[in-house]
């Protein structure tokens, strides 16, 4: 079960969430400037431009003080490495958030990934008070697809949608999870 230390914080037994500040900006750069990370994402250009990531951390910081959304840095808890960004999204129009995650390619297979969804869904359910978390995955990307299943959001359609980064739009799958189904 994940835990927070404090509202800026959450932990679990591996993984340190913390705030995306402008600090993290070379390791986001690290990873995201990969194709192998930006292909699958409606949002990360490529080539990753310089300055987008401390772009990116002003942009959370400024979401996080808005009450709009909330990003963090996914780290290593032995060691401090940083190998991922994890967001939700807050939606205006009910009590829902939009789940995103981006990590490095040299993390992918440990259950990093999955493991700090699960903390920021609980999060985002226990903390935050969200009904319901959404996340959009483009079609191709079974590996995401496979995440959001383990952790237990359903796959409940797809449309198109829009990916800047691209500069098109994509057919993503639509997962949810509404707290009734986590709560315990």
């Amino acid at each position: 079960m994940a835990r927070a230390i404090r509202p800026d914080t959450i932990t679990t037994s591996r993984l340190v969430l913390e705030p995306l500040a402008l600090h993290h900006a070379p390791q986001v750069t690290r990873f995201c400037r990969l194709w192998e990370v930006a292909r699958y994402t409606a949002n990360i250009p490529h080539p990753y431009p310089a300055g987008c990531a401390e772009a990116f951390a002003k942009d959370a910081a400024s979401k996080r003080e808005s009450g709009g959304g909330w990003v963090y840095a996914v780290t290593v808890a032995d060691g401090g490495e940083m190998i991922g960004v994890i967001d939700i999204t807050l939606c205006d129009k009910d009590r829902s958030g939009e789940l995103g995650y981006a990590f490095a390619p040299w993390s992918w297979g440990n259950g990093y990934a999955s493991e700090a969804a699960r903390a920021l869904i609980e999060f985002a359910f226990r903390v935050l008070r969200l009904d319901k978390i959404e996340a959009y995955v483009m079609v191709e990307n079974e590996a995401s697809e496979r995440l959001l299943a383990r952790i237990g959001m359903r796959r409940v359609g797809e449309r198109m949608m829009p990916a800047p980064a691209r500069e098109r739009d994509v057919l993503c799958g639509i997962f949810q999870v509404f707290w009734s189904q986590v709560r315990r």
